[in-house]
């Protein structure tokens, strides 16, 4: 059992039907198999804690951290409005920009790329007109369009799964919780968890224990699944354009990231 393990435990990966993202520190995007992906499609295959199952991961350093340096650096926390919250603004900010109206995208390769491996953080198509809500939005989209950057890689080797399961400090964001179900075009389930790989080591502790008898019975008493969020159609057509536009900023960047060898 290590991190990624306990965390796919603990949104209760327990049958190759599901799929789950994890919005933490690291974009953590995962599947159980009984037999290994091995056609060079996706970053890693683990032992799973499910006897006779492999874990199939696609994972980065591109989520929800990058949201956290710019509050530190960016946001006036000490100014706050009372009794509110720096996340609660941030997500009125988001929420005041429509999809359409914001033309910036952001690379979240502050602590790592998903794309060129020396990819670094950048935002793209700034202009005079642009505020924070508008840097926070690409923000927020960026996080889940490396999101999709993973889930798309994973899917070429399975089928699209009814719903995909989602924790960490993300699903805080209603917000930003609908925009991945609009931008993945698959409903998403949230999991009420602070702390994954701990829970996901208690499951186990349990399960050893002899307080549950498998993976499948701590999940039914310990995993709460707290809500469903269904895409909107229209905005799913919206983000694949954005998506497409997004890819098309990071490939295009390769060159100038090779450049930061010499």
């Amino acid at each position: 059992m290590f991190d990624i393990d306990a965390c796919a435990v603990a949104v209760d990966l327990t049958s190759p039907k599901e799929m789950c993202t994890i919005a933490g520190t690291w974009s953590i995007n995962e599947y159980i198999s009984k037999t290994p992906v091995m056609d060079g499609s996706v970053a890693m295959n683990s032992l799973y804690a499910m006897p006779g199952y492999y874990l199939v991961e696609e994972c980065s350093a591109t989520s929800s951290g990058n949201l956290e340096w710019f509050i530190e650096n960016c946001m006036d926390i000490e100014h706050m409005p009372q009794g509110k919250s720096p996340y609660q603004l941030i997500n009125e900010m988001v929420d005041s920009v429509l999809p359409e109206e914001c033309d910036v995208y952001f690379l979240p390769f502050l602590y790592g790329s998903n794309a060129h491996p020396l990819g670094k953080g950048a935002f793209i198509g700034l202009t005079t007109f642009h505020n924070k809500a508008h840097m926070l939005r690409a923000i927020y989209e960026g996080v889940v369009y490396s999101h999709k950057t993973h889930i798309d890689k994973l899917l070429s080797s399975r089928d699209t799964p009814q719903t995909i399961r989602m924790a960490g400090g993300a699903v805080n964001s209603p917000v930003w919780v609908q925009m991945f179900a609009d931008v993945l075009g698959i409903p998403v389930e949230t999991v009420e968890v602070k702390e994954l790989g701990a829970l996901g080591c208690g499951m186990a502790a349990s399960i050893a224990a002899g307080i549950y008898k498998d993976y499948q019975d701590a999940a039914k008493h310990m995993v709460h699944i707290t809500q469903i969020i269904r895409p909107n159609p229209e905005r799913t057509a919206l983000y694949q354009k954005k998506y497409e536009k997004y890819r098309a900023v990071s490939d295009a960047l390769d060159i100038v990231w090779e450049r930061f060898e010499v």
